[in-house]
């Protein structure tokens, strides 16, 4: 093999070897650090406005990264959007802010749901159900009470023997009034997980 050949496998090597570290290691690590700052930022008191939200988290939120974004969007959706709908959801506009989350929130979710896989799915669709289960409660919504059983039963689908998505269910059924549903769902928690105290008292009130 003569030195332009090794030159050019050398050349075409490296380009790729870079481009995997490009893409595997310093997109990901920004992606996190500018979530970390979000969170800081959070932590700090510099967040008072739907603006100041929307500023640091959602620059993470759309980064693009080959790694990380499924995590990032269920953090997000499990744990920092919860807290911000409870604490504005009675609110001068408050309703209008969490209508406006959810449909960014949306955006971002697709994507993962249409990919159906993924080493933390199973938890994505119980954070996903969750926040939209959260959104009815506070807005007294049906079509998010619905979203929110879709999620569920999506995830019994992915680990059918989780008792957290069956926990999940009962409590949408129960927001929704369905004894009927509540029952079903109380029976089988019962069935395989018998010390569950809250939805054992909950099923006697029945």
């Amino acid at each position: 093999m003569n030195d332009f050949f090794k030159k050019t496998i050398a050349g075409l090597a490296t380009i790729g070897i870079l481009a995997l570290m490009y893409l595997g290691a310093f997109l990901p690590l920004r992606k996190s650090q500018l979530y970390i700052r979000a969170m800081v930022d959070v932590q700090s008191g510099k967040v008072r406005t739907l603006q100041n939200f929307i500023d640091s988290f959602y620059p993470a939120l759309d980064f693009y990264s080959p790694v990380g974004q499924d995590e990032v969007v269920s953090y997000y959706a499990g744990g920092i959007l919860p807290t911000l709908m409870d604490s504005v959801a009675d609110q001068p506009g408050g309703p209008q802010i969490i209508e406006a989350l959810l449909q960014d929130l949306d955006k971002w979710i697709e994507p993962i749901i249409k990919s159906g896989k993924g080493f933390g799915f199973s938890q994505n669709l119980y954070n996903f159900g969750n926040i939209y289960y959260v959104a009815a409660e506070k807005l007294n919504s049906d079509a998010y009470l619905q979203k929110s059983i879709d999620f569920f039963n999506e995830g019994l689908k992915s680990s059918p023997g989780r008792d957290l998505f069956f926990e999940g269910l009962f409590r949408d059924y129960q927001l929704k009034g369905d004894k009927v549903k509540m029952r079903e769902i109380g029976d089988i928690i019962l069935k395989h997980w018998p010390d569950s105290e809250e939805i054992r008292k909950a099923m006697e009130s029945l």
